[in-house]
């Protein structure tokens, strides 16, 4: 009789085993973060990047995420935290030039992990494969996707990156139902992640175009969310209340296990002018999802 309790206690110790390291395989941290562009304030400037630059980059370690999308990051801001940050490789170009001029959407990703499989920018215009500006735009405006493969899981992974206009009511929705439009030509079967500041709050047309074929990582989260609210402080001068307007969005059938704002300041030093948001999704096997864009 013992013989046979022992023989089940084993069973069980490696079923829970074997589940738990399936769940580790397939689990992905994810990042969002604007870091505000590293041109914007003058040297003398608190919030100069150069005084900042450190705590984003204490701040991404502290969460150790596997796949970063940052917004306003300039190329030389992106070669700062990937030299402080040691583990990422990164894509992205400038949004001025399709080079290094001006900001760029750039995805980071863990080496030891994903690789790059291909990658692409899009500018969210008329004309979408060269630089441009798009509708009523104050700003030219891109998408970043990375199509990665995952190491631990030995499947692929689409990490999409975009940043809606601020000003632009029609360039934000064209520029959601582009992002829909090229989401539809992904493997309906792969798991995908878009991160962004989308300028828009969630009562929004835009946000309404975007959930139709996606869900809000935040609401769909199998834990509750924590961090509050708030995306957008303003360096400290923002106090409008339910002000997020940065976003993580998976496909419908993906589980997210968690969702986490970080408000977290530095001697009364914000890294940025945004908070970064923090998602843990399972990129395991799930229903194919019916991507459909909303007429």
């Amino acid at each position: 009789m013992k013989h046979i309790i022992l023989i089940f206690l084993l069973l069980a110790v490696t079923a829970s085993a074997l589940t738990t390291t399936a769940f580790a395989k397939n689990t992905v941290t994810v990042m969002s973060y604007n870091i505000r562009c590293g041109l914007c304030e003058p040297a003398e400037n608190p919030h100069n990047w150069e005084k900042r630059k450190y705590f984003v980059a204490h701040l991404i370690k502290t969460h150790d995420p596997d796949v970063i999308g940052l917004q306003e990051a300039e190329i030389f801001q992106v070669e700062d935290l990937v030299e402080m940050l040691d583990d990422y490789s990164w894509t992205g170009v400038g949004r001025n030039d399709g080079k290094d001029k001006g900001e760029a959407n750039a995805i980071l990703f863990r080496t030891e992990r994903f690789s790059l499989q291909s990658q692409q920018t899009l500018w969210l215009s008329q004309t979408p494969l060269k630089p441009s500006l798009g509708w009523d735009a104050a700003y030219r405006r891109t998408l970043t996707i990375a199509k990665l493969l995952d190491a631990q899981s030995k499947q692929l992974f689409y990490a999409l990156n975009t940043h809606l206009d601020n000003e632009g009511e029609t360039a934000r929705q064209e520029g959601a139902q582009l992002l829909l439009a090229e989401i539809a030509k992904i493997d309906a079967a792969s798991p995908l992640v878009v991160t962004g500041d989308f300028n828009v709050i969630a009562t929004s047309t835009t946000y309404g175009i975007i959930t139709q074929t996606l869900a809000d990582a935040e609401k769909i989260s199998i834990t509750p969310a924590v961090g509050g609210t708030n995306t957008y402080n303003g360096f400290g001068e923002n106090k409008e209340p339910n002000n997020k307007i940065d976003f993580i969005f998976v496909k419908k059938s993906m589980k997210v296990k968690s969702h986490q704002i970080d408000t977290t300041i530095y001697n009364n030093i914000y890294p940025s002018d945004h908070y970064p948001i923090i998602v843990t999704v399972d990129t395991a096997a799930t229903p194919v999802d019916s991507l459909l864009i909303a007429e």
